[in-house]
């Protein structure tokens, strides 16, 4: 009975192993979801955008009133013939009538600053999406490569155990044999260099996606694609009135004019009203007016006229000035800048979808020189090693194809993203 069941414990044992080893399998829509959860540069955008929204509450607080309560005891000892107890109470609310529009401008600076960090965090997004596409469609050619290489590598063997044979009948010279051998170590070479761009590749994947490097992770795609063309100018148009950092440099400067009316709102008056409360108890003395509680209130209002600082608020508001100016200039150089991405973006597709075309016909050429070694094999006049020439060069025709794909799949993304299209 023991024995049994340590059998079955092993059996156990040995399943949950073999679980733990399998990879874990993922898909480009997976890789994105994870991306969009787990990026750091995502999460770091998303905090900052919750902390410029909390500024908005912040900046509301300039039209509410201030209410402060003091209230303090003393007690005077060895001063006086006997010792004198002080109480005292306040309480105070100012409200702001008119700060020069300081508070309003306040209010709207934060609101569009908190505005440019959101199309801060779109952008981020947009940048996080083509690298994550760049990078599984990487290790998906990536795979590929590394299988074809294998495939190059088993055929030049080949070519070299079928060279060694016939130098020993003395049918070919030595150089043949030196040439063979030179090929298998030049696969030898790409192979190991294929392997080393998949385990790259794949440490680039888990490094965008915030995965430990030493979880196990495969991905299950294809290199399907429905071809896509677009007008250059309608592009532009489109990517002017989508992207991100359009919309973003948009808030900046409606968030730098605020900020310099917040600049003059310093050299401007201010009218406040309030209404303080007191109530105060001391110890009855020779010279005090009275004995007990003393309560009494004041309310007022206050103006208050910066006449002259120094020329402080003139300069604050050029330096304001200047700023809203620099926003400006750099919002233009932008609009610039996405239009030649959009271009080159747009040229790039072009060329991907051109060398597409050149892959299908290679791929027919070589389908149909390997139907004809086919047929030239049933016959008895090619060898096995001239059909296993024919296959492996329709292989490397196909993963041209796919390596064509992959470039076509690669400018796609990039021009999604330049337009400002997921």
């Amino acid at each position: 009975m023991r024995l049994v069941f340590g059998i079955w414990l092993l059996v156990i044992l040995a399943g949950i192993t073999n679980a733990q080893e399998q990879p874990v399998i993922l898909t480009l829509d997976e890789s994105l979801a994870i991306a969009l959860r787990d990026n750091k540069d995502i999460l770091l955008n998303t905090e900052k955008l919750a902390q410029l929204k909390s500024g908005i509450g912040e900046a509301r607080s300039g039209f509410l009133p201030q209410v402060n309560i003091n209230s303090y005891a003393t007690r005077s000892r060895g001063l006086y013939r006997k010792d004198v107890n002080n109480y005292s109470f306040q309480a105070g609310i100012k409200q702001y009538i008119y700060q020069g529009g300081k508070a309003a401008n306040t209010l709207k600076q934060a609101r569009y600053e908190a505005q440019a960090q959101g199309q801060e965090l779109a952008r981020v997004t947009d940048e996080i999406i083509l690298e994550v596409k760049k990078a599984f469609y990487t290790l998906l050619i990536a795979k590929e490569f590394a299988r074809i290489n294998d495939q190059i590598l088993d055929n030049s063997g080949k070519h070299l155990r079928s060279a060694l044979l016939r130098y020993e009948k003395g049918e070919i010279s030595e150089s043949e044999v030196l040439k063979a051998k030179y090929l298998l170590a030049q696969g030898r070479q790409l192979h190991e260099s294929s392997l080393n761009q998949l385990e790259s590749a794949g440490i680039l994947l888990k490094n965008i996606l915030c995965i430990e490097e030493k979880t196990d992770v495969d991905i299950e795609g294809d290199f399907s694609y429905t071809p896509k063309e677009a007008a250059v100018d309608e592009a532009i148009l489109k990517a002017l009135s989508l992207r991100p950092e359009i919309k973003q440099y948009e808030a900046k400067v409606q968030a730098d004019s605020a900020g310099v009316e917040i600049s003059k709102a310093a050299g401007r008056p201010s009218i406040y009203g309030s209404f303080d409360y007191y109530s105060r108890s001391t110890t009855s003395l020779t010279f005090s007016p009275s004995k007990g509680w003393q309560d009494y209130n004041v309310i007022g209002f206050t103006l208050s006229w910066p006449v002259f600082d120094g020329w402080a608020a003139k300069y604050k508001v050029e330096q304001a000035i200047s700023g809203l100016k620099q926003t400006r200039i750099l919002q233009d150089k932008l609009k610039a800048d996405v239009a030649a991405e959009v271009r080159d973006a747009y040229l790039s597709l072009g060329t991907a979808l051109g060398a597409l075309e050149a892959g299908k016909k290679d791929i027919e050429l070589y389908a149909d020189n390997l139907k004809v070694i086919q047929e030239k094999y049933k016959g008895g006049i090619s060898s096995d090693l001239d059909l296993e020439d024919a296959r492996l060069a329709f292989f490397i025709s196909e993963f041209n194809r796919r390596q064509g794909v992959y470039d076509y799949l690669i400018a796609r993304s990039k021009l999604d993203k330049a337009i400002g299209e997921k």
